[in-house]
C-alpha cells in the first residue's frame, strides 16, 4: 500500500513538473514571440515614419529655397535632392506597408496626402522656370505649407500607434518575465528527472538569449526612466542617457527635476502623480544650448493593494513637431509673434482678464514714415530696420504674461499688464525714446533726422472689457490721432 502511494505521488510529482516544464517553455516563447514583434512592428515602423517626418521637413526647406533662387544651376541641385528625398520616402512607405500592424488605412490616407503633395511641388517647380516666381512663393507658404503640416499629422497617427504598440509589447514583456519562477522550477524538475531538466535548460538558455538581445534593443531604442517615490531616476535607457548628452551614472539618483525645466511643468507633475494617474505632457530639456521637446507620458506603477511603487516615464523626441508649430506663429524676419498667433492670444489674454479681473494694456505701433524709408535706403535696408525695432520691442516684454507680434509691414502690438495706468504710458514712452535712440539715419522722416515710431496705447480695467474687435479699433484709432498730431509720440487713453 505504502509503495502504491509512493509510486502514486512520485507519478503526481513528475506530471507536475513536466506540466510545469512545457508551461515554463510556452510563458517564454510567448515573451520571446512578443519582444520579437516589438522588434518588427514599433523599432522599425517608428524609425521609417521618423524618417519620412525628417525627409519632408528638408523637402519643403528646399520648396522654400527653389521660390528664393535666382539661379538655375542652384534651382537643379535643389530638385535633385528633393527627388533624392522623395525616393527615401517612397522606400520608408514600403517599409510600413509590410510591418504596419495597425488599419492599413492610416498609411493610405498619409501615402495619398504624400503624393497629392508631389504635385503641388511640381506646380511650384513649374512656375519657377516660367519665371512666375510670385505665384511660386505664394504657393509654397499658403497651399504647400498648409498641406505639409496636414501630412506631417497624418504621418504622426502612424507614429503614435507604432508608440502605443511598443508600449504594450513592452509591459507585456516586463510583466510576463518571470525569470526567477522558471529557474526554480527547473531546479525541481532537476531533482526529479535529469532528462526534463537538460531539456528545459537548454530551451530556456535559447530562449533568454534571444530575449538578453531584444530588451538589449529596447534599451539601446526606446527613451524610458524608471521613478522611484522620491521621484529620483532609479533606471534609465542608453537610448534616453544618450539623447540627454549624459552619462548613466550621473543621471542615475538624482532628482526627477532633470526631465522638468520650468516650475509650472514640475508642479503639474507633482500635484498628478501621486494621485495615481497617467500624466501627458509635452516638455522641453535643456541639453547642452540646445532645446529639446518631447512628449512625456508617466504611468504609475501599482502593487496588489494598488499602492503606487514606482513610476515608469516614456518619452518622445517631438522637436520636429514644435520647428512646425513654431513656423506657424513666429513671424520670419522679426522673430516676433505673427498676426495669427496675435488673434489666438488677444481673445485669450481677453478671457484671462476678465476672469482674473486684471486690466490688459494693449499698445499698437507703426514706424513712421516707413515706405519712404524703403524707397531712400532699399528693402534691405528696411528689413534691418524692422530687425532693430523688433529687438527693442522683444527686449521689453519677456515676462511670461506680455506678448509681442508684427501684425504688418511696420506695425506692431504689445499685450501687458501693467499696474496702473501711468505704467502703461511710461512703457510706451520708453519704446517709443529707445527706437529714436537707435539713431537709425532716416532723411525723409519729417520730424527728425532718425528713425522714429508712433503709438497708440489703451488701458483696459477688467470690469469694462470691450470685445476684441472694439478694443483693437480703441487702440488703432489712437495710433492714427497720435499720426496726425505729430508722429514720434504716443496717445493714449484708459477706460474704466
Amino acid at each position: 500500500m505504502n509503495i502504491k502511494k509512493l509510486y502514486l505521488s512520485f507519478t503526481l510529482i513528475i506530471i507536475i513538473a513536466v506540466t510545469s516544464a512545457f508551461f515554463t517553455i510556452d510563458k517564454m516563447n510567448e515573451l520571446s514571440t512578443n519582444t520579437q514583434k516589438m522588434y518588427t512592428h514599433p523599432f522599425k515602423v517608428s524609425n521609417a515614419v521618423s524618417d519620412i517626418q525628417t525627409a519632408i521637413i528638408t523637402m519643403h526647406r528646399n520648396m522654400k529655397d527653389i521660390v528664393l533662387t535666382k539661379n538655375s544651376l542652384e534651382m537643379i541641385k535643389i530638385i535633385e535632392a528633393i527627388q533624392h528625398k522623395e525616393d527615401e520616402v517612397l522606400k520608408n512607405y514600403e517599409l510600413v506597408y509590410k510591418n504596419y500592424l495597425g488599419n492599413k488605412k492610416d498609411i493610405d490616407t498619409s501615402y495619398k496626402s504624400f503624393k497629392a503633395w508631389k504635385k503641388i511641388r511640381e506646380e511650384v517647380i513649374s512656375l519657377m522656370y516660367q519665371k512666375r516666381i510670385d505665384e511660386a512663393i505664394a504657393i509654397t507658404k499658403g497651399q504647400g505649407a498648409k498641406h505639409t503640416q496636414e501630412l506631417y499629422l497624418q504621418i504622426k497617427v502612424l507614429k503614435d500607434y507604432a508608440f502605443i504598440k511598443a508600449n504594450e509589447f513592452y509591459s507585456k514583456s516586463v510583466k510576463d518575465n518571470g525569470v526567477d519562477y522558471v529557474v526554480s522550477a527547473i531546479f525541481v524538475a532537476m531533482s526529479l528527472s535529469a532528462l526534463i531538466v537538460i531539456y528545459i535548460v537548454i530551451t530556456l538558455l535559447k530562449v533568454n538569449r534571444t530575449n538578453h538581445k531584444q530588451l538589449y534593443l529596447i534599451d539601446q531604442n526606446i527613451l524610458t526612466a524608471k521613478l522611484s517615490l522620491d521621484k529620483e531616476i532609479i533606471e534609465i535607457s542608453n537610448a534616453l542617457c544618450r539623447t540627454l548628452n549624459n552619462k548613466k551614472e550621473f543621471i542615475l539618483n538624482t532628482t526627477s527635476s532633470y526631465f522638468f525645466t520650468t516650475k509650472e511643468q514640475y508642479a503639474l507633475f507633482d500635484t498628478k502623480i501621486y494621485s495615481g494617474k497617467e500624466h501627458n505632457d509635452e516638455v522641453y530639456i535643456n541639453v547642452g544650448d540646445k532645446k529639446v521637446w518631447f512628449n512625456l507620458e508617466v504611468f504609475p506603477e501599482l502593487d496588489a493593494n494598488f499602492n503606487i511603487k514606482y513610476f515608469n516615464l516614456f518619452l518622445t523626441n517631438i522637436s520636429d513637431k514644435k520647428k512646425i508649430e513654431e513656423i506657424a506663429i513666429v513671424d520670419s524676419l522679426t522673430g516676433l509673434n505673427n498676426r495669427n498667433y496675435f488673434e489666438t492670444i488677444f481673445e485669450k489674454e481677453t478671457r484671462r482678464a476678465k476672469r482674473d479681473k486684471k486690466p490688459l494694456s494693449l499698445l499698437m505701433f507703426d514706424i513712421d514714415y516707413f515706405k519712404q524709408y524703403n524707397d531712400t535706403y532699399g528693402h534691405l535696408d528696411g528689413d534691418k530696420a524692422l530687425k532693430a525695432v523688433s529687438h527693442v520691442i522683444a527686449k521689453h516684454t519677456n515676462r511670461s504674461y506680455d506678448y509681442s507680434f508684427r501684425i504688418g509691414g511696420e506695425e506692431f502690438v504689445i499685450l501687458s499688464y501693467q499696474d496702473t495706468y501711468e505704467k502703461t504710458k511710461d512703457f510706451a514712452n520708453m519704446i517709443i525714446h529707445e527706437i529714436e535712440e537707435l539713431k537709425i539715419n532716416h532723411k525723409s522722416n519729417k520730424i527728425s533726422d532718425h528713425l522714429t515710431i508712433s503709438c497708440g496705447a489703451i488701458r483696459f480695467d477688467n470690469t469694462h472689457l470691450l470685445t476684441t474687435d472694439q478694443m483693437y479699433k480703441e487702440a488703432d484709432d489712437l495710433l492714427y490721432q497720435a499720426k496726425r498730431e505729430g508722429r514720434n509720440r504716443y496717445i493714449s487713453k484708459t477706460i474704466s
